[in-house]
């Protein structure tokens, strides 16, 4: 899909939103401004939203869910994030998971609790551990169900977006006819 750009008063062009909704423009300006670099994957793009935020990611399979829970998250514990997505879901699906999960990074969406250790004492530094809390607090929590809620609502945008980039960034794949003429004209500049 081709933008139109209309003229400033300086005579700047800036692009016509492609939404009516102002969120999904500011998440899609967002992702805009961050400078990815061309990637094959969301996941490939974990050192640099690293570099970013300043601290390190790790991304695993957290345990199968149900409808009443999460299908990722993303857990802060000793400086480090790490993001949880459903194994049970397609490759596809756990890359927009892994997408959800950067965007709450990247906007520095936190919810922060305090973790208490073993002598009373709080960590104010580390996200709660899921043994932490009781079942029902945690689901009020993590629970995601409904996109109603708008730092949700932003991260899906960014999330989104960010695959968006992901995939248009992505090298065309070369047939095998081109791939043997590249390699032909290689040969004779030899």
């Amino acid at each position: 899909m081709r933008r139109r750009s209309r003229r400033t008063a300086r005579g700047f062009q800036e692009p016509t939103p492609l939404s009516a909704d102002p969120v999904l423009n500011e998440c899609r300006v967002f992702v805009e401004s961050l400078g990815l670099p061309r990637v094959g994957s969301v996941r490939e793009l974990r050192g640099y939203i690293e570099e970013l935020i300043g601290e390190p990611i790790i991304i695993g399979p957290g345990q199968p869910t149900s409808k009443d829970t999460p299908c990722g998250m993303v857990i802060r514990r000793g400086g480090v994030n790490y993001i949880f997505y459903d194994p049970d879901t397609s490759e596809a699906h756990q890359d927009h998971i892994i997408a959800h999960e950067y965007a709450h990074l990247l906007k520095g969406h936190r919810i922060t609790m305090a973790a208490q250790k073993p002598d009373g004492d709080t960590d104010d530094e580390d996200a709660v551990i899921l043994g932490d809390v009781d079942d029902e607090l945690m689901s009020i929590i993590l629970g995601r169900s409904d996109y109603n809620d708008d730092i949700e609502r932003e991260a899906e945008g960014i999330g989104s977006f960010l695959q968006a980039y992901v995939i248009s960034s992505r090298p065309a794949p070369q047939s095998e006819s081109a791939d043997r003429i590249t390699r032909t004209l290689m040969r004779r500049g030899d």
